[in-house]
């Protein structure tokens, strides 16, 4: 008999698994609540054109995003970020070009730093006692019982507050929509958490990590840092979706599963079932009572809104050079960046207007949540305008509110999600957790995962 699989949640962490299950002969159905495949990966119209609603860019150095474009067909269609500047960091009034030699904010060296009027003189002394200060367990500014601290608490006691502010959280804060003083550091940042155990001094760690990707690079120097598709990160949902057509799974829109009377019918008989959904609604299905549900129900979630505008040339007082500008929580600001679309993808390039992603909303900052659509764009241009002056009205607007878009990752995160899998499997052996809430929110985190949980299905 043919084994089969049940997987609710139709995002890409969902419709991976189901790919590598549907190869390996499986039979499978996919149960998506709304009205399309993807989740968070998705493209709409911003006037005459396609954009990205979601991610628009997955990392090229970490092989799962680019081993599944390549399994899928598509891999000849990459594309990499054309911008000859990374990031620009706005702070007083100023636009700083992000210091060349930072690895996630962190620099590699003191003389990084003092090449950039972004970090005061005061600034970096303190910052050069990472360079001098206890290793070990003292290095970390604490640990709690999971052996696990704070992104900020790690930064803050070996680099200052400064750096930590105006480098590290514009980065890492903005990536993970987070507080990054309750933001794990071993599951948000494990870059960081090996530095600092192997060498004692972030510094150091990130210098060592800048040397090693270098020489990656080196032995192939035609990859980049990220990749895009011109058709938006949501070509890889769509062949999925074909590729899954053809293997004859049974995907099903429109189709919740409320609690967990309907996941049991829906799972009835199945060989494995794959809850490729937040841990609140993991939670949910697996039933409101038990240790599972409990752990589950801990996890926090950031509500993002994101602005994408088409504004004409002739209204902005400089077209960005840059991929884009970050914008340091310290400073108060509504905005957490701005993505400049159509200098960091030549697909969306035009001579006579510029796309940008104006984002806002992380975790402890829910402003747009009480602002209308024309207030909020209002408000995110005239904080744009700060950077570069902008004087005239969008040509296009798309407004996306996502709510509970980012897992938290508090610290103790790991040992949390290895307990929520116990508890799950002692409820039924059949349960698997797959998805952002656990492993990793980025594209190839959420990738690797349900592969990897597929391949142990399989036994592949």
């Amino acid at each position: 008999m043919t084994a089969s699989a049940v997987i609710v949640g139709g995002g890409i962490s969902g419709l991976v698994a189901a790919f590598d299950l549907a190869r390996a002969g499986w039979s499978v159905t996919v149960h998506e609540a709304s009205d399309r495949w993807g989740g968070r990966i998705f493209s709409s119209p911003v006037g005459d054109r396609p954009v990205d609603g979601g991610p628009d860019a997955f990392l090229a150095r970490v092989e799962h995003g680019h081993r599944l474009c390549a399994d899928l067909g598509i891999d000849h269609l990459l594309t990499s970020p054309s911008a000859p500047v990374p990031a620009y960091v706005h702070t007083d009034g100023v636009l700083h070009e992000l210091p060349d030699g930072t690895m996630f904010g962190v620099p590699t060296d003191l003389d990084v730093l003092k090449g950039s009027a972004l970090i005061s003189p005061a600034g970096i002394e303190r910052a050069a006692d990472d360079l001098t200060l206890p290793s070990g367990a003292d290095a970390v500014g604490g640990l709690d019982a999971t052996g696990d601290t704070s992104v900020g608490a790690l930064c803050r006691a070996r680099l200052g507050h400064e750096v930590t502010d105006r480098l590290i959280d514009p980065l890492i804060g903005a990536i993970n929509a987070s507080d990054i003083d309750r933001l794990s550091l071993r599951a948000a940042t494990p870059q960081l958490a090996a530095a600092i155990d192997q060498h004692g001094s972030l510094m150091r760690g990130m210098a060592d990590l800048r040397e090693r990707t270098s020489a990656i690079g080196s032995r192939d120097p035609d990859r980049p840092v990220f990749y895009g598709l011109p058709g938006g990160t949501a070509t890889i949902v769509d062949r999925l979706v074909e590729e899954l057509t053809e293997l004859g799974a049974d995907l099903r829109l429109r189709s919740p599963l409320a609690g967990p009377a309907e996941r049991a019918a829906a799972t009835n008989g199945a060989d494995a079932v794959l809850l490729a959904v937040p841990a609140f609604v993991a939670a949910r299905l697996i039933g409101p009572d038990g240790d599972a549900a409990n752990v589950l129900g801990q996890t926090e979630y950031a509500d993002v809104t994101q602005v994408v505008a088409e504004l004409p040339v002739s209204g902005i007082d400089r077209v960005l050079d840059a991929s884009g500008i970050l914008f340091p929580r310290v400073d108060g600001r509504l905005m957490t960046a701005c993505t400049w679309l159509s200098t960091k993808w030549a697909h969306y390039h035009r001579d006579e207007s510029v796309l940008v992603r104006l984002s806002t909303g992380r975790f402890g900052d829910e402003r747009h949540h009480g602002m209308g659509d024309d207030d909020l764009v209002a408000a995110l241009l005239g904080e744009l305008s700060d950077a570069v002056p902008v004087t005239a009205e969008p040509i296009a607007v798309r407004v996306g509110r996502w709510d509970n878009a980012f897992p938290q990752y508090t610290p103790g995160h790991q040992e949390r999600v290895a307990r929520a899998r116990a508890a799950a499997s002692e409820v039924d052996p059949r349960y698997h957790l797959i998805g952002a809430s656990y492993d990793g929110i980025g594209v190839p985190a959420c990738i690797a995962t349900a592969r990897s949980t597929a391949a142990a299905i399989t036994g592949g």
